[in-house]
C-alpha cells in the first residue's frame, strides 16, 4: 500500500515525480481506502504522521466549509492567543477550530493558510485530513473544554480570560503589551503587541483580567480535569509591576483551590532584581518559574533582546536561575532558547549548561512572527531544527530531566520523546530488529529526515 501511494506523496512534498493523467482518481480512490479507522494507523506510522504534522506547522492547513459543523460548540474554537502562531492576524471570517488529535496519539494546533495543499474536510460525517487530493487519513478537532460555556461572577466568558491549549494546559495573558516597544528595545522575534486579547478588562489599568477572576477560571478548568497545567505570562511593565501581581494571582488561585502549591503552575516573566521576590513566588503557590534568556550566545543576547539586557545583566540572570532551582527543586525551572535565532553550537551549549543544573533549556522553533522586527525573514531548514531538538532530548536524558515536562503537550521535542520511548520498546519486544528501515530510529534517534 505505501509503495502504491509512494509516487503521489513524493510529489507532493518534494515536487520530483511527476503525475500522470489518471492519478487523481487514483489518490482520491486511494485515500479512501487507506483513510478507514484502524487501516490508517497500519498505512502511517508514528514517523509518518509526525512528518505530515511537521508539513502542517511548516504550510499551514485550509478548513473546507463542510468541517465547520460544530465549531465553538462542541469543537473547541481558537481564541487567538498563541505564542509564535505563524498565522497571527489572518482575517477569519467564520470560527476556527483549534486543534486535531492525529493517529498515534499526537496532536497539532491548527494554523491557518488559504493556499496550503493540506486540507481538512468532512466526508458522511467523519472528519479527514487529506493533502490535496489525496485523503490521508481520519482526524477529530479537539473537543470544547466545559468551562468555555462559563462566566466569571464579573460576567466574563471564562475562555476569553484563560483559553485552553497545548493539550492540558490553561494559559492566561495578563495583557498584551511590553514596555520594550515604547522605546524600540523589544525582543527582535516577539509580537506580543499584535495580539489581541479576547477580553479587554483594565484590572489596576494594566492587567486585562484580576487575581479572583483568574481564579474562578482555573478552579473551574482543574475542577473538570480539561488541564493539569496553569501558565500566567505577559510583557515586562513600567516599575516591574508585573512581579507583584504575579504574586497576587499565585495566593488567589491557591486560595481557591484549596491547595499550598497550584499543580503544573508555571509563572513566566523576566527575573526580579530582588531574588527575595523568587521565593515569594513560590510561597505564593507557583510550583515553577520560567526565566526565558531567549538567545544563550553572549555576543548576540543584547542585541536580539536589548530590553531584557538593559533591565538585567546576563549574568545575574544565569545567577537568578541557578537560584531559582534551590528554591523550587530540579526541573521547575525554565528557559526557552528560540531554535534558529543563533548558530547550533551556542544553541546547545546553553541546553547543555541549564539541564547540568537542573533548567529545562527548552528549543522552541523559530517561526518569524507577524508584527515582530523580524517579521518575513527566514528560520533554518526543517532537517536543523530536527537534529537540535533530538540533542536536546540526549541532553536531557544526559541529566535525568523529563521530556514530558510543563507545556509540553503536543510539542516537537515531547512527540520525538515519545517515539523514540515506542522504537525502544519495540527494540525491547524484537532484539533482531534492524533499525536501519525504522523511520522512528532516524528521526527521533539519530535526529535526520528520511532521504526520499
Amino acid at each position: 500500500m505505501r509503495q502504491l501511494i509512494k509516487r503521489p506523496i513524493q510529489k507532493k512534498f518534494k515536487s520530483a515525480i511527476p503525475l500522470h493523467s489518471g492519478d487523481s482518481a487514483l489518490l482520491s480512490l486511494l485515500g479512501k481506502v487507506i483513510s478507514r479507522p484502524g487501516l490508517a494507523e497500519k498505512a502511517f506510522g508514528e514517523g509518518e504522521v509526525f512528518l505530515i504534522k511537521g508539513g502542517m506547522f511548516l504550510s499551514g492547513v485550509k478548513v473546507d466549509p463542510s468541517a465547520d459543523e460544530g465549531i465553538g460548540a462542541e469543537w473547541k474554537e481558537d481564541s487567538g492567543q498563541h505564542h509564535y502562531n505563524p498565522s497571527a492576524g489572518l482575517r477569519r471570517p467564520r470560527l476556527s477550530p483549534y486543534a486535531i488529535h492525529m493517529p498515534h496519539g499526537l496532536y497539532s494546533p491548527i494554523y491557518l493558510n488559504p493556499t496550503s495543499p493540506f486540507v481538512l474536510r468532512r466526508d458522511k460525517g467523519d472528519l479527514f485530513l487529506s493533502l490535496e487530493e489525496l485523503r490521508l487519513f481520519p482526524v477529530q478537532f479537539e473537543r470544547r473544554p466545559n468551562y468555555y460555556s462559563q462566566a466569571t461572577s464579573t460576567g466574563v466568558p471564562m475562555h476569553h480570560i484563560g483559553p485552553h491549549r497545548l493539550k492540558r494546559q490553561v494559559l492566561f495573558e495578563y495583557n498584551a503589551y511590553c514596555r520594550y516597544f515604547t522605546d524600540n528595545t523589544q525582543c527582535l522575534f516577539c509580537g506580543i503587541m499584535s495580539e489581541r486579547p479576547a477580553h479587554h478588562g483594565h484590572y489596576q489599568s494594566q492587567f486585562v483580567a484580576s487575581p479572583t477572576e483568574i481564579s474562578e477560571v482555573a478552579v473551574a478548568a482543574y475542577k473538570q480535569d480539561a488541564c493539569t497545567e496553569l501558565q500566567l505570562t505577559g510583557g515586562v511593565l513600567a516599575d516591574r509591576a508585573e512581579v507583584h501581581y504575579f504574586m497576587d494571582v499565585g495566593r488567589a488561585v491557591k486560595e481557591g483551590m484549596g491547595v499550598d502549591t497550584i499543580p503544573g503552575s508555571q509563572a513566566v516573566l523576566v527575573p526580579p532584581q530582588d531574588f527575595r521576590q523568587i521565593e515569594e513566588l513560590k510561597e505564593s503557590g507557583w510550583q515553577g518559574v520560567a526565566f526565558n534568556l531567549e538567545v544563550w550566545n553572549k555576543g548576540m543576547w543584547p542585541g536580539i533582546v536589548p530590553g531584557k539586557a538593559a533591565t538585567i545583566t546576563r549574568e545575574k540572570w544565569l545567577e537568578a536561575m541557578e537560584f531559582a532551582v534551590g528554591v523550587f527543586g530540579k526541573g521547575q525551572v525554565t528557559s526557552v532558547l528560540v531554535a534558529g535565532l543563533e548558530p547550533k553550537e551556542s544553541h546547545l551549549e546553553g541546553l547543555e549548561w541549564m539541564a547540568e543544573r537542573g533548567i529545562y533549556g527548552v528549543p522552541i522553533p523559530w517561526s518569524p512572527t507577524p508584527g515582530s522586527s523580524l517579521d518575513g525573514h527566514q528560520t533554518p531548514t526543517a532537517a536543523w531544527h530536527l537534529e537540535v531538538t533530538v540533542k536536546a532530548l540526549d541532553i536531557w536524558e544526559k541529566y535525568g530531566l523529563d521530556p514530558d515536562r510543563h507545556s509540553s503537550g503536543g510539542l516537537h521535542y515531547s512527540d520525538l520523546a515519545t517515539i523514540r520511548r515506542h522504537w525502544r520498546e519495540s527494540q525491547a519486544e524484537e532484539a533482531t530488529k534492524s533499525s536501519k528501515h525504522d523511520l522512528r530510529y532516524t528521526l527521533a534517534v539519530e535526529g535526520k529526515l528520511p532521504d526520499l
